[in-house]
């Protein structure tokens, strides 16, 4: 399976906003909710079609406030007029999902305002991509990631950390790689499996990655600071743009 093509920002799959910012239900005119929460599936490590999944995820959501996709991801947002009933809803997405996709990773966020719609997607596509690389079998929240979460929080740790990938940007297969290396717990066979190459291709990878970084994915540091690049990276690509 090739590697998913990489979208440097969010890209609405159905209309959420309309330009003057309020966002539209199905089918209603446009209205202001006041709480807005986001549920993200990561579909980065599915292997049996992601884009037919993709697709299956955006029809389940099609009652939601609306919904984004990223690169290997879908995040839906739920809406309401209080921080209560928004929780419910969330809650009742996050049991719907889980039947449909059992043990793909998946993100939620806090409860907001309608005005932090852009925080919400991100935080949520974050907590996805957390719960991705540890294999979560359960929905998780960036609260669950501190040590992550603290490192993002330092702009210029999460600027040097990125800058560590820099010599992989003309190699999306490497990064991709080493995304399912990590993933899946530097099983190499698994990860062979899932691109449908041989292992000695994802060695090859391995080698140059180590090469051109000159940090090695297979050693327990190397693979460590590979991690918090992609996080990093990750989060970068993700962040709302102002």
């Amino acid at each position: 399976m090739a590697p998913q093509p990489e979208l440097s920002h969010p890209v609405p799959l159905i209309p959420t906003q309309d330009h003057r910012g309020h966002v539209r239900l199905d089918g209603d005119a446009p209205v202001e909710p006041s709480h807005l929460a986001a549920v993200a599936v990561d579909f980065t490590t599915c292997a049996d079609g992601p884009d037919r999944h993709r697709q299956v995820c955006a029809d389940v959501l099609d009652r939601c406030t609306g919904h984004v996709v990223t690169s290997g991801c879908v995040t839906a947002l739920v809406s309401g007029t209080s921080t209560r009933t928004v929780r419910a809803e969330q809650e009742r997405l996050v049991r719907r999902l889980e039947k449909l996709f059992a043990n793909l990773p998946m993100g939620v966020s806090r409860v907001g305002r309608g005005a932090e719609r852009d925080e919400l997607v991100a935080e949520a596509r974050r907590a996805a991509t957390y719960a991705s690389l540890a294999l979560a079998a359960s929905p998780t929240s960036v609260d669950a990631h501190p040590l992550e979460e603290a490192m993002l929080a330092n702009g210029e740790l999460s600027s040097t950390m990125t800058a560590l990938l820099d010599p992989l940007a003309d190699h999306q297969e490497f990064i991709h790689t080493l995304y399912l290396y990590l993933a899946f717990d530097r099983d190499r066979q698994r990860v062979a499996r899932h691109l449908t190459v041989h292992p000695r291709t994802v060695d090859y990878r391995l080698r140059r990655i180590a090469a051109l970084t000159g940090l090695h994915p297979q050693t327990v540091s190397g693979a460590g600071k590979l991690l918090a690049a992609l996080i990093s990276r990750t989060h970068r690509r993700l962040a709302p743009q102002h």
